[in-house]
C-alpha cells in the first residue's frame, strides 16, 4: 500500500518508536515522586522539553506537554471560561473542530462567535480581521490555524497577528487580545518559530511529524497562563494529569528529526501539483483547490503557490467523479488518499470543511480528495499512483 494521506497522520519513524519505547521502560517512575526513579523521569521530562523548545524557538517554561492537538485547543479556548464578562471570538472558517467545536462551548456559555470566511484562495486576509475587529470591538480571542489541514494554504499569520495588535494598541484601552494559533499542521510542513511569531498560544501534535499518538504541545507565550481544567498541578497547572515521559522524550526526537520541511517535500509536491495539472488525461478534468494555486502559468505564479500552499497536501476534484468512489477504487489499487480532513470523516455526508468556507461549487467539493506526501515518500510510488489515477478517471469520467 503506498500511503498519501499524511496530513492525517504520518507513518511513525522507528527511531522515535525506539525512542518511546526505550524511555517507557527507563524512566517509569512518576515524575512527581520524590524517589530515584521519579526525580529520572522528571530530568527526562525536562530534557525533552528543552530539547522541543529550542526546535520551536522558545523557552522551555513556556512548552506544556499535552495529549495532543485537541486537547491543547481545548485547553486554551475553555480557558476563557475563567473571565468574568463574556467577550467575541474571532474564528476563521477554515479551524479544525477542535477549535471550532469548542467555540460553540463558549458561544453556549455567553460568548459571541463570529467565524471569518476565507478568499477564494483558501486564505484569512488581514483585512477582513481588522473589519470584523471593528465591528466586534468586545472581542477577547482571535483563532487562525497556520496550515490548513485540507487545502494546505498557509495563513498569513504575520500580517494577521500584527492587524490584531495594531487594533489592540489603539482601540482597546490596552486590554489585551488573545491570539491562538493551531499549528499541528504547520509543524514539519513550514518553518515554525515561535520567537518571531507574536501568538499568546499555539498547539502541536506528535503524529503529523512522525511522532506517536497520544501526546501534543502547547505553547503559552506567558509562563502564568491559567487553565480552566484543574488538578494536581503537573506542567505548572497548564495541564494536570501524571506527565507522559515516555511520550515526551519521543515528540522531542521527532521535533529534531522531521520539524522542518523537507527538501523531498518541497520538490516532490510542486512536481506532483505539475503533473495533475498538465498530464493530459488529468488535465482536462482536473480542478485543483483553491482554483489560483492550479494556475502555473508563469513562473511568478508558480512562486506564489510554493509560498502560500504547502507542497505536501494538494487538494483536487475530477468531477463528476465523487471523491468517495475515486478514494474507494484508488485504495483498492494500493493507494491510500482521503476526501478531507480525517476527523470530519467521522460525520458522514457533510462536505470538507475548507470547502464549504470557501464555498467551492457543490460538484467540485463533493469530487475532493486530498493528496498529502512526506519524506519517505518517492517520485517511484508517485508515478505509480499518477499512472492509476489517469486509469481511473479515464474509466470514470466515461461511466458517469
Amino acid at each position: 500500500m503506498t500511503y498519501l494521506d499524511w496530513a492525517a497522520t504520518a507513518p511513525p519513524d522507528p527511531q522515535v518508536i525506539e525512542a518511546y519505547a526505550r524511555a517507557a521502560v527507563e524512566y517509569s517512575g512518576n515524575p512527581s515522586s520524590p524517589y530515584p526513579a521519579g526525580k529520572a523521569a522528571r530530568s527526562a521530562l525536562e530534557d525533552a522539553r528543552a530539547r522541543s523548545a529550542a526546535v520551536l524557538g522558545c523557552r522551555s517554561e513556556q512548552l506544556a506537554f499535552t495529549s495532543g492537538g485537541t486537547e491543547a485547543n481545548a485547553i486554551v479556548l475553555l480557558s476563557k471560561l475563567l473571565l468574568r464578562e463574556p467577550g467575541t471570538l474571532l474564528v476563521s472558517g477554515l479551524e479544525h473542530p477542535s477549535v471550532a467545536e469548542t467555540a460553540v462551548i463558549l458561544g453556549s456559555q455567553g460568548w459571541k462567535l463570529k467565524e471569518i470566511p476565507p478568499g477564494p484562495d483558501g486564505r484569512i486576509s488581514s483585512d477582513k480581521i481588522t473589519k470584523a475587529l471593528e465591528k466586534t470591538p468586545d472581542t477577547r480571542l482571535v483563532a487562525v490555524m497556520g496550515v490548513n489541514n485540507e487545502t494546505g494554504a498557509i495563513q498569513p499569520l504575520e500580517e494577521i497577528i500584527a492587524a490584531v495588535r495594531r487594533f489592540q494598541n489603539e482601540k482597546t484601552n490596552g486590554r489585551p487580545i488573545h491570539f491562538h494559533a493551531d499549528l499541528v499542521q504547520a509543524a514539519g510542513k513550514i518553518p515554525v518559530n515561535l520567537d518571531k511569531l507574536d501568538v499568546d498560544t499555539a498547539s502541536f501534535s506528535a503524529h503529523k511529524f512522525r511522532g506517536p499518538r497520544g501526546i501534543g504541545l502547547l505553547y503559552h507565550r506567558n509562563p502564568k497562563f491559567e487553565a480552566f481544567i484543574r488538578g494536581g498541578g503537573q506542567e505548572h497547572g497548564v495541564r494536570p494529569g501524571t506527565e507522559n515521559t515516555a511520550g515526551a522524550v519521543a515528540i522531542a526526537l521527532a521535533l529534531e528529526l522531521h520539524g522542518s520541511p523537507s527538501h523531498e517535500v518541497l520538490e516532490n509536491g510542486a512536481w506532483l501539483l505539475k503533473e495533475l495539472i498538465t498530464r493530459p488525461a488529468l488535465a482536462a478534468r482536473a480542478k485543483i483547490v483553491p482554483e489560483i494555486r492550479g494556475q502555473l502559468t508563469s513562473a511568478e505564479t508558480a512562486a506564489d503557490a510554493q509560498q502560500n500552499y504547502a507542497p505536501g497536501i494538494i487538494a483536487v476534484s475530477f468531477p463528476p467523479i465523487p471523491g468517495e468512489v475515486l478514494a474507494r477504487v484508488l485504495a483498492e489499487s494500493g493507494f491510500s488518499v482521503s476526501t478531507g480532513s480525517a476527523c470530519s470523516n467521522n460525520k458522514k455526508g457533510k462536505l470538507p470543511k475548507a470547502m464549504l468556507a470557501m464555498r467551492v461549487p457543490k460538484a467540485i467539493a463533493t469530487g475532493m480528495i486530498r493528496i498529502s506526501i512526506g519524506g519517505i515518500t518517492t517520485r517511484k510510488e508517485l508515478e505509480a499512483f499518477l499512472e492509476e489515477l489517469e486509469r481511473n478517471v479515464v474509466i470514470l469520467g466515461n461511466v458517469l
